[in-house]
């Protein structure tokens, strides 16, 4: 092994992506005893269709952070030098890694602080009954969630001894993150803020942009 690949993951990135990753779950800790019992949990066309119990805000750092936390491991275990080419460009593990450790890190902050804000708006005081989450919007994002995560954690299992099959390997995780953060990016969107007429159209535009690029990164081993 060589010096460029036993290099770890600077100490630097490491405590920056852990407190991103904890930033969904400060954001709400600070304001937990200002919110109501009761919030809005969803908003259609600038006003509220739904509401929930404010113990359903607890869901989003939870998540952000495992999903952001197991990212991170990921980056953590990836050499320095571990590339996958994509079209013309080669594509660092770590690097892509790291960045989707971030990206679902700041995914999960940007949407706990929208609700916090619209949780504390005097618009929202006149609190409605709470209503159940419809866990139908969730599941397409949930199925890119759990996949991209075994998907990027396949290190674990990854051949040490063959460079061909270890490229493969890389490509997967690399995939397996940018599931992660479409899934992340669907479910936030569902969830919170697009209409139910507009769920669909938005999971699936995500979607397709985002199997693009898996296709295009897992073409060598799909053809």
């Amino acid at each position: 092994m060589t010096a460029s690949e036993s290099k770890p993951l600077s100490l630097v990135a490491t405590v920056i992506c852990l407190i991103l990753a904890l930033s969904p779950a400060i954001a709400l800790a600070v304001v937990w005893g200002t919110l109501p019992d009761v919030v809005p949990a969803h908003w259609s066309a600038g006003s509220i269709d739904r509401w929930g119990s404010k113990m359903e805000m607890v869901v989003v750092p939870a998540v952000s952070f495992v999903l952001s936390g197991a990212l991170l491991f990921g980056a953590r275990r990836a050499q320095a030098d571990d590339e996958v080419d994509f079209l013309n460009w080669a594509l660092s593990e770590r690097a892509v890694m790291v960045v989707a450790s971030i990206a679902t890190s700041l995914i999960g902050f940007g949407s706990m602080v929208g609700w916090i804000m619209g949780s504390l708006d005097s618009s929202a005081a006149a609190a409605g009954e709470p209503a159940a989450l419809s866990w139908q919007v969730l599941g397409v994002p949930a199925i890119f969630l759990v996949a991209g995560i075994l998907m990027a954690l396949r290190s674990l299992s990854m051949p040490g001894d063959d460079p061909l099959l270890g490229e493969q390997y890389h490509a997967q995780r690399i995939a397996g993150a940018s599931m992660v953060v479409a899934g992340a990016l669907m479910a936030v969107l569902s969830a919170l803020v697009i209409p139910g007429n507009m769920t669909q159209l938005g999971q699936a535009a995500v979607a397709a942009v985002d199997m693009i690029f898996v296709f295009l990164l897992l073409r060598p081993w799909l053809m």
